[in-house]
C-alpha cells in the first residue's frame, strides 16, 4: 500500500540520491553494476544511467501523488494503468518492470546499507515493477479515506493480487517436490486449477470436531502494564500446560 506520507517521503529520498551521486563521482554511471537476471535482457537507455533513473522515479512519484488527490475509490487493471502512466508522464511499461533492479542496483553502488530508511521508495520500485510485469491477475485500488472516518482524507493506492498461482510459481520452479498441507483445503481438486500445478499423490482424512477445542475466558482490557504483564503471563501459563500435555502423551505412547 501507498499512502500520501510515503508519496512525500519519497521526493525527499530521491534528492538524497541525487545528492549521493553528485558527491560519488561519475565514473559509475554509464556502466552501473546490473544484477545477473537484468544482464539477460537489455536496460531501457533512458533508465541505464542513474540520474535518469532518478529523473524518471520523480515523474512517477509526482503521478502517484496526482492519483491520490481523488474524492472517489478507483479501480484499473495493471494494463489501463501503465497505459495511463505512459500516457501522462511518457514511462512505457518496460521502463516500469526494471524499476526495482534499477533501484537495487543503484543503493548496492551507492554502499547503503540503511536499507530502511529508504523503504517508501523501494515500495514504490516494487510496485511499479509488478505492475510493469503482469498485465493479469492484479487491480489497482486507490481509496480516498478510511470507512471507518469518512470525514478524514487519507488516500491509499493498493495493487491487489487475485491469483494466487503468480504468488505461488516461484515455488513450484525452484522445487521439484511440494507439499501442500491443511485442515481447510476443500475440495482438494479445486486446488491444482486455481495454483496451476499437476497434482502427483492426494490424500483426505477426516477431521473430528466433537472434541472440546476452544477456552472460553473473560479477560479484562487497557494499557495498564499490570493487565498487559497479567496477561501474557496467563499466555505462557495456557502454552506451556498444553506442552507439557502433549509431551506426556507421546511419552506414555
Amino acid at each position: 500500500m501507498l499512502s500520501f506520507y510515503a508519496i512525500a517521503l519519497c521526493i525527499l529520498y530521491i534528492l538524497r540520491f541525487l545528492l549521493l551521486i553528485c558527491t560519488a563521482g561519475d565514473t559509475w554511471l554509464a556502466n552501473p553494476a546490473l544484477p545477473y537476471d537484468i544482464l539477460k535482457e537489455v536496460v531501457p537507455g533512458n533508465i541505464r544511467r542513474a540520474e535518469l533513473f532518478l529523473s524518471v522515479l520523480c515523474r512517477l512519484v509526482q503521478y502517484l501523488k496526482g492519483r491520490l488527490d481523488t474524492d472517489i475509490v478507483e479501480k484499473e487493471g495493471p494494463l489501463t494503468f501503465v497505459n495511463a502512466v505512459n500516457s501522462h508522464v511518457g514511462i512505457d511499461q518496460k521502463m516500469l518492470k526494471f524499476c526495482y533492479d534499477r533501484l537495487h542496483s543503484l543503493m548496492l553502488t551507492l554502499e547503503i546499507t540503511d536499507t530502511d530508511e529508504f523503504l517508501h521508495i523501494q515500495t514504490i520500485c516494487d510496485f511499479e515493477t509488478l505492475v510493469g510485469t503482469y498485465t493479469r491477475g492484479f487491480s489497482i485500488i486507490i481509496e480516498p479515506y478510511d470507512e471507518r472516518m469518512p470525514h478524514i482524507p487519507n488516500p491509499v493506492l493498493q495493487l491487489s493480487c487475485h491469483d494466487a498461482s503468480l504468488a505461488i510459481k516461484p515455488i513450484f520452479d525452484r522445487f521439484q517436490s511440494v507439499v501442500i498441507t491443511s485442515g481447510t483445503l476443500s475440495p482438494i481438486d479445486l486446488y491444482p486449477r486455481r495454483l496451476n500445478f499437476n497434482l502427483v499423490v492426494s490424500r483426505s482424512f477426516t477431521m473430528s470436531l466433537t472434541r472440546h477445542c476452544i477456552c472460553p475466558m473473560v479477560l479484562s482490557r487497557g494499557s495498564d502494564p499490570g493487565v498487559e504483564r497479567n496477561y501474557g503471563r496467563l499466555l505462557l501459563e495456557m502454552v506451556y500446560s498444553y506442552m507439557y500435555a502433549i509431551v506426556n502423551s507421546w511419552n506414555e505412547t
